[in-house]
């Protein structure tokens, strides 16, 4: 904790760039720094080998069907059985 006091705003840079880091205090870890939940490069992540690319060219159109009575009442009548 003593390194990361005189280094946080080096740590927290590296920390921005997608590097997870553990906090210990006298060896015994007590906090993880990382990049913000959600934030994750993709093209990197794709480098490393742990996200592997799209191979289809998207999704298939759905096909919708036309409801016989309002969602509102499919409820009702499923919550009165």
């Amino acid at each position: 904790m003593r390194d990361l006091k005189a280094t946080l705003s080096a740590v927290l840079q590296r920390a921005a760039a997608g590097e997870v880091i553990t906090v210990t205090d006298r060896g015994r870890p007590v906090a993880t720094l990382g990049p913000p939940l959600g934030a994750v490069d993709l093209q990197a992540a794709v480098a490393e080998g742990w996200v592997t690319p799209a191979t289809s060219s998207g999704l298939r159109q759905v096909r919708r069907f036309a409801a016989r009575m309002p969602v509102i009442d499919a409820l009702a009548e499923d919550r009165s059985e």
